[in-house]
This record gives C-alpha cells, sequence and structure tokens, in this order.
C-alpha cells in the first residue's frame, strides 16, 4: 500500500496502514489480441503481522478496469517470418508443380513433384498456424499502480501497531 486507508463513514480511523502487501495470483492463460493481465488479491498483510483474507477481489488500474494493462508483445516478427516461410514454400510448390509439356517426362516424376509441393505447402501452413498459438507476452514494469476492487463489505478494525 503506497498511502494510508481509513474508514469511510468519518476518515478517521487507520485501517490499513501505508506498507501493507497485498499478495495475489494472475492468469497465465494469456490468448492471442489479449493485452491486460487478470488479476486477484488473496490476502492483505498488515505490518504488525495481521493479516486479511481477502477472497480473490480483483485488480483493476487506476480507471477501474479490471486488469492491468503496460507492456504487450505479440511477437509479430515471430508471425511475419512464419508467413515469409510459408509464401516461399508455396511459390516453391508452385514453381515445382507447373505444367509439363515434355512428352518425355514420366508420370512417376510428375507425381513426385506433386506430392512434394502438397507436403511443403502443407508445412507452410502449419508453421503460420503454430505461429498463431503463440501467447502474447505481457509484462508489468515494477511499481506499477494498481487497485484492489473490493466487491463486498470488509469488516476492518481500527489499526494498532
Amino acid at each position: 500500500m503506497t498511502e494510508n486507508l481509513y474508514d469511510t463513514p468519518t476518515g478517521r480511523f487507520l485501517l490499513v496502514p501505508q506498507g501493507a502487501k497485498l499478495i495475489g495470483s494472475y492468469d497465465s492463460q494469456v490468448s492471442f489480441g489479449q493485452s491486460r493481465v487478470l488479476l486477484v488479491w488473496t490476502r492483505l498483510i498488515m505490518p504488525n503481522g495481521r493479516s486479511i483474507v481477502l477472497e480473490r477481489q480483483p485488480g483493476a488500474d487506476r480507471a477501474g478496469y479490471a486488469g492491468l494493462e503496460d507492456q504487450v508483445d505479440n511477437h509479430w516478427g515471430e508471425l511475419f517470418k512464419a508467413a515469409a516461410l510459408s509464401t516461399f514454400l508455396a511459390v516453391g510448390t508452385e514453381l515445382g508443380a507447373g505444367s509439363d509439356t515434355n512428352s518425355n517426362d514420366r508420370a512417376i516424376i510428375q507425381a513426385l513433384r506433386h506430392g512434394a509441393s502438397d507436403s511443403l505447402n502443407q508445412t507452410g501452413q502449419q508453421v503460420v498456424r503454430r505461429s498463431l498459438n503463440i501467447q502474447p507476452t505481457l509484462t508489468l514494469r515494477p511499481g506499477f499502480p494498481v487497485r484492489v476492487i473490493v466487491n463486498r463489505d470488509l469488516i476492518l478494525t481500527p489499526y494498532e501497531r
């Protein structure tokens, strides 16, 4: 806690002192396009050692929106590399599977060309699909401001050292 928290009715009683620590967890299952780290708070530990169970109260940003948004790495470089590789393989397969007008070409050579081109094309598509499944990396810098949204009544006694 970066500042003291006082009771709501009078504002005279210190309930949570500056320096209290919040314990929580975050959801590591990040999906493509997600930009916010979703987190919940489970405990509040006072400087005197007393602790309060928060029962998964949601974490929010300064504006009150659920989760926190700071730095997002969508791994676009990996996706573009995969798309370029897929394009390269597709162009190669088109060139390799071109029509043969020479009557001396045998059917087995054509079958091999078409089989190889299909295989390379499928490989390129799989590489792109895997790249789309890479989760974004969400990073919060140290000291990033965060809020606790209390969605139920908490009965707190005045803080005593």
